[in-house]
């Protein structure tokens, strides 16, 4: 048997099994790639060294960032200085507030919240904040959502989180090299939310939502159930601008002075453990949270790496895409890879996200024939695919947001694929005419 014939069906068995939900994907991605390889007569210890190499490359290229950047974002979440940094955003709207200020604060907010790398900790942080303003001006939550969303996507270049360190390696890419890729793809975003903020409105004028109201009292109300909240045990409002300053020096430090993240984040952990939780019994406590957020994440980037490694090493990923090749036109075959990022968010509704990742060696390795490098023509999923992540019902953060929101799943998604596949291909749109997205 070819590798070519056995990436095919390598691929439709991982799919499938993404579709039946009887194995955990992660050893999903270990197992199957194995067997496909001993299949092709792969040397058991050749086989030991593809999967241990790539092990130890993802581990080097994201994993020890990774370990200490949850460890930092879960005890800095934890002191509640995100919390503050909001409070003070919406102290700044003294209780008057409009249909615009709404959505710039619900985007606003998204940003902060992002900062963690999460999309469900942007969730949290946004919508049990927002929602007496949704509801208070009758906005449409769902429309709330999709603005969430949109602004979670674009913050999606950050070099600490999951996403991307998961696209890197599935492309085989650095890190640091695709975060540097993504970030004028994510500036394409701006125009694309702004003109979300006038549908949205026009929208809501149309539906007879009010379009400005007083909401001082409940500012008061606000702020007083954030002051009782700091009765909880780890939050150290007192401790807000030094923890603020060990942020910032984080972020530069990484952006500015392109000093390795996970040397950062070891220094980071240190002082935020040393200003604000100094007693075992203080830290070790969100060490294990973040510990276990950790390992969730190295199970499944161990099973991407095993992927990765044995559908590459054993030739699969090359005889794959020379197939591709032969069979689409070269004028298609160039924008292979923009032509699947067009149709992600109509494709993910419908399938697991995983697909779009277990494609990306192969757009790759096409790529590669027209001179464009594997960072080139990954960067724009990174931030693209959380469109269709971000509308579909088999995502499971889908689920939280719309639970914290107290909508219908299904009604949100149907309002929010069309909206965000006009959002994707604007974005595909505007990168592709200033040049980012090749």
């Amino acid at each position: 048997m070819t590798p070519t014939i056995m990436s095919i069906i390598m691929l439709a068995i991982i799919i499938a099994g993404i579709f039946l939900k009887k194995i955990p994907v992660p050893f999903l991605l270990m197992i199957v790639p194995i067997i496909c390889a001993l299949i092709l007569g792969t040397n058991i210890n050749d086989l030991s060294t593809m999967v241990i190499n790539s092990l130890n490359n993802t581990m080097v290229s994201c994993g020890y960032m990774l370990l200490f950047g949850l460890l930092y974002f879960t005890m800095l979440q934890e002191t509640g200085m995100f919390e503050t940094l909001v409070e003070k955003f919406l102290s700044l709207t003294k209780g008057k507030i409009n249909v615009y200020m709404v959505m710039v604060l619900t985007t606003i907010l998204s940003i902060i919240g992002m900062l963690t790398a999460t999309l469900v900790t942007g969730y949290l942080i946004v919508f049990p904040i927002m929602m007496p303003f949704y509801e208070k001006l009758k906005f449409d939550k769902k429309a709330a959502m999709i603005i969430c969303q949109t602004a979670l996507a674009a913050m999606c270049f950050l070099p600490w989180g999951i996403g991307i360190s998961i696209s890197a390696v599935f492309a085989g890419v650095d890190t640091m090299v695709l975060a540097k890729e993504v970030v004028p793809i994510s500036l394409c975003f701006i125009p694309v939310i702004v003109l979300q903020w006038l549908y949205f409105a026009k929208r809501h004028k149309a539906q007879g939502g009010l379009m400005k109201i007083d909401l001082s009292q409940d500012m008061k109300s606000i702020e007083t159930q954030s002051s009782e909240s700091k009765d909880k045990p780890y939050l150290r409002p007192n401790r807000f601008w030094i923890n603020l300053i060990v942020f910032i020096g984080s972020i530069l430090a990484i952006s500015v002075f392109s000093i390795p993240a996970y040397l950062v984040f070891i220094v980071s952990c240190l002082l935020t453990t040393i200003f604000n939780y100094p007693s075992p019994k203080e830290y070790q406590p969100l060490w294990a949270k973040g510990g276990q957020t950790f390992f969730n994440t190295l199970i499944m980037l161990a099973g991407i790496s095993v992927f990765i490694g044995v559908f590459r090493e054993t030739g699969m990923i090359d005889g794959l895409a020379e197939l591709l090749v032969s069979i689409i036109p070269e004028s298609l075959t160039r924008y292979m890879h923009i032509i699947l990022l067009a149709i992600c968010t109509i494709v993910i509704h419908y399938v697991p996200y995983q697909l779009y990742n277990s494609l990306y060696p192969i757009i790759v390795s096409v790529g590669a024939n027209f001179g464009l490098t594997g960072a080139q023509v990954i960067a724009p999923y990174v931030t693209n695919v959380a469109f269709g992540t971000g509308s579909s019902t088999l995502t499971p953060t889908t689920h939280v947001g719309t639970g914290l929101l107290n909508i219908d799943t299904e009604e949100y998604c149907k309002l929010a694929v069309k909206v965000l596949t006009v959002s994707n291909l604007l974005v595909i749109a505007i990168g592709l005419v200033l040049g980012v997205i090749k």
